[in-house]
């Protein structure tokens, strides 16, 4: 059963190419029931900021909606470079905000 959001979701990922839903005779796209699942699965990984390059790199790899970390010998070289790109961006974003904090708190 879709909602609101698995609706909204499902929108972000076709446009960034991460679902791909067929068409009915009709026209209307239709989804497999599979597509919520697969809503799920991406969402967790673009809630924490991760691009559609990045989900799209380890999608396959990653076991659930909650999971975020694809198994090490699945990831390659390139992947792995963009993970550890982003992971310096969001550490540089918690840096300035806990400095921001601290001044503010002064």
């Amino acid at each position: 059963m879709w909602t609101v959001a698995a609706a909204r979701s499902s929108a972000v990922s076709r446009t960034a190419g991460l679902l791909h839903p067929e068409r009915a005779g009709n026209g209307y796209r239709s989804w497999a029931e599979s597509a919520v699942q697969d809503v799920q699965q991406i969402r967790g990984p673009l809630d924490s900021g991760l691009t559609a390059e990045m989900i799209r790199a380890i999608l396959a790899y990653l076991s659930g909606p909650e999971e975020l970390h694809p198994a090490a010998e699945c990831v390659t070289p390139e992947t792995a470079a963009l993970l550890t790109g982003h992971i310096d961006r969001i550490q540089a974003r918690i840096d300035c905000l806990a400095r921001n904090r601290d001044r503010l708190s002064a």
